[in-house]
């Protein structure tokens, strides 16, 4: 769920909070109850349009290294670890699979070594 900079998301089996970027504590309270209540509709529709196969999709932002480079560039990549995660050689950038299924942002680093 976005608006404007905030940004959450919800599993939905069972119903639980996977991240939040900027909505207040009572703001997730109301999404949370939004998603309970429309949990059933929401799986029926995601299996409906999907069916088997299913899509990821995570912000871009998440990912500095790829968000600064070109398209070009971003089409670049290759399954690496045998399925364990993406790698893009042109950008030296690597997203491992269950990163990208938490919904995990890109970690930050300080610059110290």
């Amino acid at each position: 769920m976005d608006r404007d900079d905030l940004s959450a998301k919800f599993w939905l089996t069972p119903v639980a909070l996977a991240r939040n970027f900027g909505f207040t504590a009572v703001e997730l309270r109301k999404l949370q109850s939004l998603v309970e209540q429309h949990r059933h509709g929401l799986l029926e529709e995601w299996s409906e349009h999907f069916g088997i196969e299913s899509c990821i999709s995570v912000p871009l932002a998440w990912y500095p290294k790829l968000l600064r480079a070109t398209e070009e560039l971003r089409k670049n990549w290759k399954i690496a670890g045998g399925g364990y995660g993406i790698h893009w050689p042109d950008v030296d950038e690597d997203l491992s699979t269950e990163g990208l299924l938490r919904g995990a942002p890109a970690p930050q680093h300080s610059g110290r070594v």
